[in-house]
């Protein structure tokens, strides 16, 4: 069975559980508070968190006083998540088929887990579906290239030394609901109202020296590009990126920003 862009995020994120709180976590961290803020999460609330992965985010819906399910594709990301012995019910579904049924939750969030999903919009309308009317959807996504340093540096690295035709499978548009008339319409779509916009000031932060390694367990999309380079290509990427994240750092230390958006909407009680 040829890999599909889903069975490849699945593979990916199951691959780098263990070790997601020391990579990726340490930037979508950032996006925790806003989310929770703009959901209106707070004691008492019955709350799903989507594309939970390790249980940060749902461990501070949980220190708020709510009641909070956790559910990711990843039944590793859901073993670690357990492990932490944070006061919540972990388990394992796909956010673009809850296993629940309708009308069960005041609050449904996501952190940065839309981009991962190979039918974002079906997310979207399953996050409706379970909410109560009146309750509070919210989701983070990244900025794209024309605001985030990182997202243009990284195509510019590989088309220029390399070559971003890897023969990977069809994927969605990465940067699809940072723009706010394509959040908009989905959101309305999926029958929600009041749709909002906040901004989250996001840091990527990392050790030079530590380029390669850091980018390779932080990421799964770039992570399958960059292993069907040439070795020579590689080299010539790797090196690129040094000297673009340079400006950027400080005794060794990159600091780079990382702007992104939390998105909000409330159940309509249509």
């Amino acid at each position: 069975m040829d890999a599909t862009f889903k069975s490849l995020e699945h593979r990916g994120w199951r691959e780098r559980a263990k070790i997601y709180d020391q990579y990726s976590a340490r930037f979508c961290c950032y996006g925790i508070t806003p989310l929770l803020n703009a959901a209106g999460i707070s004691e008492g609330q019955a709350v799903l968190d989507v594309c939970c992965g390790t249980g940060k985010a749902t461990a501070a819906a949980a220190e708020r006083g709510a009641t909070v399910t956790g559910i990711d594709f990843s039944e590793e990301m859901i073993a670690v998540a357990t492990a932490k012995g944070v006061s919540a019910d972990f388990r394992t579904g796909d956010a673009e088929s809850l296993p629940f049924g309708s009308a069960l939750f005041d609050r449904v969030i996501n952190n940065f887990g839309l981009l991962h999903l190979s039918e974002p919009e079906r997310a979207v309308a399953e996050a409706a579906r379970v909410l109560r009317p009146g309750g509070r959807f919210a989701f983070s996504v990244w900025c794209g290239p024309e605001v985030s340093p990182l997202f243009r540096i990284f195509p510019e690295a590989i088309g220029t030394h390399g070559t971003l035709d890897v023969g990977l499978p069809p994927a969605p548009p990465m940067f699809r609901f940072a723009d706010e008339t394509e959040s908009i319409k989905v959101m309305h779509r999926a029958g929600f109202v009041d749709v909002a916009f906040g901004s989250v000031d996001a840091t990527l932060e990392f050790v030079l020296d530590d380029l390669a390694d850091f980018f390779r367990h932080a990421f799964v999309r770039l992570t399958l590009v960059l292993d069907r380079q040439t070795p020579e290509a590689r080299v010539r990427i790797e090196r690129y990126l040094t000297d673009q994240f340079a400006p950027f750092s400080d005794e060794g230390m990159v600091r780079m920003p990382l702007p992104a958006l939390v998105v909000s909407g409330t159940r309509s009680a249509a």
